[in-house]
């Protein structure tokens, strides 16, 4: 925007409200975040050579924008709580008049104040995150830095659990975003009132949840005669560091397979599994596709390149919870 307006100064008026479609895209298309201009003008050209028209390029940015408005009036329709919620918090930062207009012409209202907002925001997270982080959460609105992230992170929990990642740039540029993602889903407040937080935080669930075991192998056991397999997957859970030694054939794949998909679908997070051993690796990823999961995926020197395509391409997409 600089360099336009040192070579034209009247567009100055014009960018004291700008529109980055970019900054958009991951709240209009959480589950398959997406920001791509389709150049048509350079079909069946060879890819060397290619010339742009940043002309043409800008004029095909409104497409982008037109895509985009028709995604928030569909979810608006859905979930008008979203709306006002990212009214409000795309709107914090200097320079947000573009942002005020979309959402002021797809909900016909000016932009909402704090009180409404944060009732909109805590019934787009009920259910789906700690009471006790919510409130926590909401009472840092007041802080201008932390508009989009906090409109990131909601708009990534609405469809948690798989078919979504944030995109790079959002985790680079918006770093509290998967903080607050994180703080809201997946560091238990330990209430026993907290619905959330007795379900989605309880390692025995867990186990019930992922693999169907109504509880943890009961040998060995740690010195308080807490069941070892069930003490690793509490901690691990819980994001600490840990050294988990088993005897051979008391499950250890548990101990690592439960938190990471627990982690994975309360965050989106990806867990990275070293072994040294090819053939233990593609039975784990086997064996856990016979149970249903279908977010574990294996890289190794054996794999054709196709083969080694497809995997890295879901953890791309964010369909990977766990890479061996």
């Amino acid at each position: 925007m600089e360099h336009l307006i040192a070579a034209r100064p009247r567009l100055a008026r014009v960018m004291e409200a700008p529109i980055d479609t970019l900054w958009l895209n991951p709240l209009a298309f959480p589950r398959n975040p997406y920001h791509q201009l389709v150049k048509h003008y350079q079909d069946g050209r060879l890819a060397k050579g290619h010339v742009n028209d940043p002309e043409l390029d800008a004029r095909l940015v409104f497409e982008v924008l037109a895509n985009q408005l028709d995604a928030f009036a569909a979810l608006g329709e859905r979930q008008p709580d979203a709306l006002v919620a990212y009214h409000y918090l795309t709107t914090r930062i200097e320079r947000a008049g573009g942002f005020d207009a979309v959402f002021a012409y797809l909900r016909g209202a000016a932009c909402p104040g704090q009180d409404p907002a944060s009732s909109a925001i805590h019934g787009m997270l009920s259910g789906k995150a700690c009471e006790k982080r919510i409130e926590q959460t909401l009472s840092r609105l007041s802080n201008p830095r932390n508009g989009w992230a906090m409109a990131y992170a909601l708009s990534w929990i609405t469809v948690a659990g798989g078919d979504s990642v944030m995109p790079p740039w959002v985790r680079a540029q918006f770093r509290e975003a998967s903080l607050i993602v994180r703080h809201l889903r997946d560091t238990s407040c330990r209430d026993a009132s907290c619905s959330w937080c007795a379900e989605q935080n309880d390692p025995v669930k867990a186990l019930q949840r992922w693999f169907g075991f109504d509880a943890f192998r009961p040998e060995p056991v740690d010195p308080d005669g807490r069941p070892l397999q069930e003490r690793i997957v509490d901690e691990g859970m819980a994001g600490k560091s840990l050294l988990g030694i088993l005897p051979t054939g008391t499950g250890k794949s548990l101990c690592y397979q439960v938190p990471a998909l627990s982690r994975y679908d309360k965050t989106g997070a990806l867990t990275v599994v070293i072994s040294p051993l090819v053939a233990l690796m593609a039975d784990q990823v086997q064996g856990m596709e016979r149970a249903g999961i279908s977010c574990a995926v294996t890289i190794n020197g054996m794999m054709s390149m196709p083969e080694r395509q497809d995997a890295l391409d879901k953890v791309r997409m964010g369909d990977a919870g766990s890479l061996a």
